[in-house]
């Protein structure tokens, strides 16, 4: 076996491996991104849910009798 070959097998064996690294990196940033993405809507949802809760217990400490949600008659 020449010098020439062992580069070029080397240099064969060097790509095959960045992609296999690639291809698991494109999953770890697909991973990363589904994960911020789920803390952001469950963020929101608790957000949404504090807030109810805020104008409710400013409501009772208002001393009011009727703090819960109006609901209208359906026709």
């Amino acid at each position: 076996m020449s010098n020439q070959d062992s580069s070029t097998s080397n240099e064969r064996h060097k790509r095959h491996t960045d992609q296999n690294m690639r291809r698991n990196s494109d999953r770890a940033v697909a991973i990363f991104f589904a994960i911020i993405v789920a803390i952001l809507v469950l963020g929101y949802l608790i957000m949404t849910k504090l807030a109810d809760d805020s104008r409710a217990e400013t409501c009772m400490m208002a001393h009011r009798k009727n703090c819960g949600a109006i609901e209208w008659p359906s026709n």
